[in-house]
């Protein structure tokens, strides 16, 4: 009940973005889900978004629900990525993306690391800093805690699992930049030839929206976001 509340006053805070655009501004909006999300989770953010912002095309990607989400988050970027790159083709003036929970994480992947249009990103109550609690934990892995999360998680078998991919445990930082092959390259933490490239692909943003607050109870510790 509590998520549920948070997500609204969340999709509130998108509502009220949408608000104070242009009226003559209708790019198409394009939302990825959250980690085990179900095909139908996000059709009401949706929905408010082409009722108080009409003429909106909004699209909630259909893919990669429930178990699936847990797919290693390269494999995902790649995959909503290509179901993403036909509706900026069609969209001269570029589109916004909106990305949830793990979503938020996969979207800054596909605006960092690949070509696009993306003109406003918005980020909701997403673990742009990494995940490290309980609570988020054991919704998925209900055998795991925090402390011990490390040793499943920071190992080649571990980062084939969505959620060990921005795995952020601070007491053990040496195997998080060992065997993390997600968030520190987003996070420009690794050198390396990508550095510069998404930068200038972050770059492309006109807009950038982080929204998240200390009472999601879900994405731990909440600054992450």
């Amino acid at each position: 009940m509590l998520l549920l509340i948070i997500m609204k006053v969340s999709f509130i805070l998108v509502l009220t973005f949408f608000s104070v655009l242009s009226c003559t501004a209708y790019k198409p909006v394009v939302i990825v889900h959250g980690v085990w999300d179900l095909r139908f989770s996000l059709n009401f953010l949706a929905d408010h978004i082409e009722e108080h912002h009409p003429g909106t095309k909004v699209h909630v990607i259909d893919m990669l629900h429930g178990w699936k989400s847990l797919a290693p988050l390269w494999y995902q970027v790649k995959s909503f990525y290509s179901h993403i790159k036909p509706i900026m083709n069609a969209s001269k003036d570029g589109i916004i993306l909106i990305g949830y929970s793990q979503g938020g994480i996969i979207s800054r992947g596909i605006v960092e690391s690949l070509d696009h249009n993306i003109t406003t990103f918005i980020s909701l109550s997403s673990p742009q800093a990494g995940q490290y609690g309980d609570d988020f934990l054991r919704l998925i892995f209900p055998q795991y805690i925090k402390e011990t999360a490390y040793e499943v998680f920071y190992s080649r078998v571990g980062q084939r699992i969505s959620v060990a991919n921005y795995w952020n445990d601070p007491h053990h930082q040496d195997l998080y930049y060992k065997y993390s092959n997600y968030l520190p390259y987003l996070n420009n933490e690794i050198s390396g030839s990508q550095k510069s490239e998404y930068l200038k692909n972050f770059m492309k943003l006109k807009k950038l929206v982080l929204i998240g607050g200390p009472d999601d109870g879900v994405i731990t510790p909440w600054q992450s976001r």
